[in-house]
């Protein structure tokens, strides 16, 4: 729910105006993400994500609890891979589990989901399990025992290299966000802070197709630039500024600009 709008038994809540809570847990991007990768819902993100954006206070938004799973819901992975569970009971909940194909399958998508939540506004939170593939409908499905020596390595370094390029830059504690393209399978996501004088832009590719991605503006007045992480060689000229992003990966650039240039401090 948008906690600026939640009412609980009749009542209006105040979470966010100063004198209840700090911030809260950000279920609306946790869906906004999973609809985005299972469906391509790109509107929905959008939409999703800048209205938390709009309503939240920034220093609630800055702080949100950015997750893919929880004790209360799907494991991510199901829920991208699995059968839907509609109205399934506990007794057929507890039957399943992925077949291989599913599990790679699902293993692809939640790394893509990951992306998002680590670089979206907001502090990502991986529940438990989640780093290592563990699956499961809801409760008590989701809380399994933790796979000690069945760990899936392949999405814990994929989970580490997110957590490096996310504590490179300053821009993801407290920068703003521009979205300036995205698609059913693509998108291209910057964070930016006037005051530090730094962006970070994220090249993500969702599809089986490897995509060219154009970056037609970066905000402020650029001085130089870093490559994070590409697969491909990256170089941008005043003309082009266009990443090659394999399937279903992305790639990360870091850009110095001119502090407190064209625009606000984020």
């Amino acid at each position: 729910e948008d906690a600026t709008r939640k009412e609980s038994y009749g009542v209006r809540r105040r979470y966010l105006n100063g004198r209840q809570l700090d911030s809260v847990m950000n279920y609306p991007f946790k869906e906004c993400i999973l609809n985005y990768i299972a469906h391509g819902n790109y509107r929905g993100f959008v939409d999703g994500v800048m209205t938390i954006l709009e309503h939240y206070p920034k220093p609630s938004s800055d702080i949100l609890m950015n997750f893919l799973s929880t004790h209360d819901t799907e494991r991510a992975i199901t829920r991208l891979a699995g059968d839907p569970l509609g109205e399934h009971d506990r007794e057929w909940q507890a039957a399943q589990s992925l077949t291989d194909v599913q599990y790679i399958y699902g293993v692809t998508m939640l790394k893509c989901a990951m992306v998002l939540q680590f670089f979206l506004p907001g502090i990502p939170c991986v529940y438990y399990g989640d780093e290592a593939g563990q699956e499961g409908y809801k409760d008590t499905f989701n809380r399994r025992t933790y796979p000690w020596g069945r760990e899936n390595t392949d999405i814990i370094e994929w989970t580490r290299e997110l957590a490096r390029i996310r504590a490179s830059s300053g821009v993801f504690a407290a920068g703003g966000i521009h979205i300036p393209f995205i698609d059913e399978t693509a998108a291209i996501l910057t964070r930016v802070d006037y005051s530090l004088g730094e962006a970070v832009t994220i090249f993500f590719n969702a599809s089986r197709f490897t995509r060219k991605l154009k970056l037609l503006h970066v905000p402020g007045t650029v001085i130089d630039y870093e490559v994070l992480r590409a697969k491909h060689d990256v170089k941008f000229t005043p003309t082009r500024k266009a990443v090659t992003v394999p399937p279903y990966d992305y790639a990360a650039v870091k850009f110095n600009i001119e502090k407190g240039k064209n625009g606000c401090p984020s």
